[in-house]
């Protein structure tokens, strides 16, 4: 039995050519693309019609680090999802595909009937986009596409009841969700975010990981010493958020600064999304912050063992201040959005502050502490903000109070800014939301799986203040925010953004 099931297996490089000898001998070739996370019986169903249309079904299966339905997700390998696939009577060969869309497997099977569920029908409910461009595949080598129309159950309903313990623990919370915004109200509301013209305005920084294995204490000494094994360089700072934004909103402009000289200018080219325009301010004195972090990598863990900064000074000159009040004086009142992430590592000069406070559009406001400001940079030396996120230590800090109840102090700072809607982000504790017309409540973390925190309070401050500039309900925005963040924290560094069709898939998958 299990060589039976070893042999429908096949792989990318071989399935075309078998397929046209198939062809060749008359046989007409099925296709069905997916995840097929957990087989349940719409699959069965589904795929018992689908070898009703021809002779031979060969299903293609999406490979784990494609399957981009947010944390936890697939629930189960692709090889288990492989063989489980491949042992049933009716599926001839399966193949594990090489990309997150099955139009290039679609070319190399060229199968005379591709059949996708009826859910797919119209085109314009997929909120991947993708089924527009598999139809095209599809029809190019002469083939056509039927929709099976049978019993639809949900993969992502079933995992979150049965298999899903992050679903189990965060169920009284989504059922609340449910009860005062669907699913579809949601991702019209992220759809609602592209009106959006935003201005991020912040410290650029360039992370990178250098990957070492440790080799023990020194011979000649009692530091440790370690091997260098590769490196990574990402975007930081206000780079990552105007990336976070560039899929979900109308037009993104970056205002920041970079070195004079910095040789990562081309970099940060290639790296911003096409979408994200910018204004570089060039610093004579000082590089572009550059944080090294030096990291053990164990499969999926990483351990982060020490971090250097390149620099620790102030970055802007005189002549650098008055070029960013130029800019803002002359097109602040432009955007919708202005999204201030202020990293305190010398870019948000008190003259900078001042003039953000001063421009009429809608201002949010994240003041960052870290190892090269700490105890300095405070959201109180902003006059006002329509939206705060800060992280619990930061709101402490700001408030001066290390052990007053959450919701007094983060009411004080709100007071003092007057700022009507204020998060609160506590990690592995979710999200404390207080507005200033209703009353407080809390969002859990949507999950406890984390491959590395870095950034993931950058995800959800992008999110959220772009929901908050829409005066969405908040505890839309406090989701949004929150949903961004759990994608975040599966993410090595800054290695990619947060994109919109992920998120969504991410939040149907949450509210089936």
């Amino acid at each position: 039995m299990q060589n039976k099931i070893c042999d429908k297996i096949r792989t990318l490089s071989d399935i075309g050519s078998l397929v046209a000898e198939e062809q060749k001998n008359g046989k007409c070739i099925v296709h069905c693309h997916g995840v097929f996370d957990l087989l349940h019986p719409g699959h069965l169903r589904h795929l018992q019609e689908a070898k009703n249309q021809g002779d031979k079904l060969v299903v293609s299966i999406t490979p784990d680090r494609f399957v981009n339905k947010g944390p936890g997700r697939p629930a189960f390998s692709e090889k288990l999802r492989l063989e489980q696939m491949a042992s049933l009577v009716y599926v001839d060969y399966v193949v594990l595909n090489d990309s997150p869309d099955a139009v290039s497997v679609i070319h190399k099977i060229r199968p005379n009937v591709y059949v996708k569920g009826v859910e797919y029908r119209e085109h314009g409910t997929d909120i991947t986009g993708k089924i527009s461009a598999e139809t095209a595949a599809v029809e190019s080598v002469g083939g056509k596409v039927h929709y099976t129309d049978d019993i639809v159950y949900s993969s992502s309903e079933l995992i979150n009841r049965y298999v899903d313990q992050d679903a189990t623990r965060i169920a009284p919370f989504i059922d609340h969700l449910k009860k005062h915004h669907s699913l579809e109200e949601m991702i019209s509301k992220i759809d609602e975010l592209k009106r959006l013209r935003v201005l991020v305005v912040g410290d650029a920084i360039i992370d990178e990981y250098q990957y070492v294995e440790p080799l023990g204490q020194s011979g000649k000494g009692v530091h440790l010493s370690a091997k260098l094994l590769e490196k990574e360089v990402f975007l930081g700072g206000s780079l990552i958020i105007a990336n976070h934004l560039s899929s979900f909103v109308g037009e993104v402009t970056l205002l920041t600064g970079v070195g004079a000289a910095c040789h990562h200018v081309p970099f940060l080219g290639e790296k911003l999304a096409p979408n994200v325009k910018s204004q570089l301010i060039r610093f004579e004195n000082y590089p572009t912050l550059t944080k090294t972090r030096f990291v053990l990598k164990d499969g999926e863990t990483i351990t982060k063992l020490f971090e250097t900064y390149s620099s620790n000074n102030p970055l802007l000159d005189e002549v650098n201040i008055v070029q960013v009040l130029s800019y803002l004086n002359l097109h602040a009142s432009f955007y919708d959005l202005v999204l201030v992430c202020d990293f305190g590592n010398g870019f948000t000069t008190p003259e900078i502050t001042s003039a953000l406070c001063d421009q009429p559009c809608f201002l949010a406001v994240n003041t960052q502490t870290n190892s090269g400001n700490r105890g300095y940079n405070v959201v109180t030396h902003y006059r006002r903000a329509d939206f705060i996120s800060l992280n619990e230590p930061e709101m402490r800090l700001a408030a001066h109070d290390r052990s007053s109840r959450l919701e007094a102090i983060t009411s004080d700072i709100a007071e003092v800014l007057n700022c009507p809607l204020v998060s609160v982000t506590r990690g592995v504790n979710g999200v404390f939301i207080l507005p200033q017309s209703e009353p407080s409540f809390a969002i859990p973390a949507l999950t406890t799986r984390s491959l590395d925190r870095v950034g993931a309070g950058d995800s959800y401050f992008a999110l959220a203040a772009a929901s908050a500039a829409l005066n969405h309900p908040p505890l839309v925005t406090g989701f949004l925010g929150s949903a961004a963040a759990a994608m975040g924290v599966q993410i090595v560094g800054n290695k990619e953004a947060i994109q919109k069709t992920a998120l969504c898939k991410y939040i149907t998958r949450l509210l089936k």
